[in-house]
């Protein structure tokens, strides 16, 4: 049995896939899984096990007839008995008709066409749910009546030499206490929340608790905004690693940290894949559907009346922050940490 996965973008989409080929690979322990992902993505799909092989799309370059023609020649190396389509649009829809998978199975409510690809289309009783929960509908419809998992995947493939970068990097965290991941930034404006709140946050916290180390994560465009967070701050001090990690050391990161404060982003749903407890800020977005999966994860949601709004800026030009108490949240982090390093 050979199963293709096609789950092209975005990092956290292909995080909340992670769940269901969890359980595909359970379910059927013999077969062997290949999975379609953006090739700037490539390095998400390898963290995930029991995935065999990865082909690259060319997503930037798709345009070029031969560009094009090579992926198609390198999807078609090899057979397929079914292709799963968990992302639902025009273009995962033809690489899962590509692929020569007999079975081509993908959600009916699918968009831009999607589902004239399919020739098993699943249909959801409710559309209001967390992504990776559909995905395991999907991926439970396509192979028979099995117990469907509610907990999030962990055990991540990281290489020693990722995990070896990890811990110098910690070395550079003052202090001898719990480490705390913050996520400052995401690609919509609107799911930023106001650095100073951040920085009130991290000193409330350190307040109750003075050993906590932080650490600051994102890319290098992030990490100016990351030292205006650094210089905010009047008692906690954290480290600005933006910019300083590879994905696979930010995993490795991550899985040596207790908690993280984080708006809704990527590196947030990488942390909830490892396990880690997530107090997750939310104003424009909704956590039923795209929030950190798992029981164990605390959401804190805008006062705001439009929310969620779903739009990349925000239309009130408000503040999500206001009306949300900076030493509460610090408060129910602590606590978490506290119960954390009981013996």
């Amino acid at each position: 049995m050979h199963v293709l996965i096609v789950k092209p973008s975005s990092i956290g989409d292909v995080l909340h896939t992670f769940p269901a080929v969890a359980w595909l690979r359970a379910a059927l322990p013999e077969a062997r899984f290949s999975w379609v992902v953006n090739e700037e993505l490539a390095g998400v799909v390898r963290l995930c096990p029991g995935v065999d092989r990865i082909v690259p799309f060319p997503r930037r370059r798709a345009a070029n007839p031969l560009v094009l023609w090579r992926f198609l020649k390198e999807l078609r190396s090899e057979k397929y008995d079914v292709a799963i389509d968990f992302q639902g649009l025009f273009r995962s829809g033809f690489i899962t008709r590509a692929s020569g998978a007999p079975l081509r199975y993908g959600f009916a409510h699918a968009r831009e066409g999607a589902p004239w690809f399919y020739n098993r289309k699943v249909k959801l009783a409710e559309l209001h749910c967390h992504a990776a929960d559909k995905n395991l509908f999907l991926a439970h419809q396509a192979f028979g009546e099995r117990p469907v998992p509610k907990t999030p995947v962990s055990g991540l493939n990281i290489s020693p030499e990722a995990n070896q970068e990890a811990e110098r990097l910690l070395v550079e965290l003052p202090g001898e206490g719990p480490v705390v991941a913050v996520c400052f930034s995401s690609r919509w404006p609107s799911k930023n929340w106001p650095v100073d709140f951040l920085a009130s946050v991290l000193d409330a916290m350190t307040a109750k608790m003075p050993k906590v180390r932080c650490w600051l994560l994102g890319t290098e465009g992030d990490r100016e905004i990351g030292e205006q967070l650094v210089r905010q701050a009047k008692l906690a001090r954290p480290v600005n690693l933006a910019g300083r990690t590879t994905l696979e050391v930010l995993a490795a990161l991550l899985n040596r940290s207790q908690a993280m404060l984080t708006v809704d982003s990527g590196p947030m749903h990488l942390a909830a894949s490892l396990g880690v407890r997530c107090f997750a800020l939310f104003g424009s977005t909704d956590p039923v559907l795209t929030g950190p999966y798992g029981p164990q994860h605390v959401l804190i949601q805008s006062k705001c009346p439009q929310t969620p709004c779903f739009e990349r800026q925000c239309p009130r030009h408000a503040d999500c922050s206001q009306g949300v108490v900076p030493e509460d949240i610090a408060m129910q982090i602590v606590t978490h940490l506290t119960k954390e390093n009981c013996p």
